[in-house]
This record gives C-alpha cells, sequence and structure tokens, in this order.
C-alpha cells in the first residue's frame, strides 16, 4: 500500500466495531519509514480495511553485545581435519 491509499482508509472507530456490525481485528503494520508504523485492522464480516494511529518504535539503544573469545583464542572447527586445514592454508596464500 501506498502513502495515498493508506490515507483514504478510515480511521479506526473507537469501539473496534466496523459498520457493518462485525468486529474488527489487527491485520499487519505498514512501515512509514524512520521507525513509525501504522497498524491495519481489518472486518471479520466485510473484510474493510481500517487505519490505526501512526506508532513509533524506540531507537535501539547501543550495539548489539559482543562476547568475548574463550581463554585460548578461537575454538577448534570439528568439520576440518588438520590435512584440510594444511591445504587451506596453502591455497589462500597464509603458508
Amino acid at each position: 500500500m501506498g502513502p495515498t491509499e493508506l490515507q483514504r482508509l478510515p480511521e479506526l472507530p473507537g469501539r473496534r466495531v466496523c459498520t457493518c456490525g462485525g468486529q474488527l481485528r489487527r491485520s499487519h503494520l505498514e512501515y512509514l519509514g524512520n521507525g513509525r508504523t501504522l497498524p491495519i485492522f481489518t472486518c471479520g464480516a466485510c473484510g474493510l480495511a481500517y487505519r490505526g494511529r501512526s506508532e513509533e518504535r524506540p531507537a535501539p539503544v547501543g550495539s548489539r553485545r559482543h562476547r568475548p573469545m574463550p581463554d585460548g583464542g578461537h575454538p577448534d572447527n570439528p568439520v576440518i581435519d588438520a590435512a584440510l586445514a594444511d591445504r587451506l592454508h596453502e591455497l589462500m596464500g597464509d603458508g
């Protein structure tokens, strides 16, 4: 849905009941950009769509958590045996 179609949707009624009398349920979120979303509600009886109030998602705090490496460096890779590791080092120019 584009911004024009979203603006054409009627606003969500306070009682959350459609004009046909059917119950409204949350359908999905439209992402508006800049951390803003717009919930879309649809009628279970006739399928008419309504727009809810625009919501802002809180900005993430800090960066992802980085766990320290275990003592002794990188863990062993049980999939690569010693011969294959040596061959890879040769191919990559590390050995």
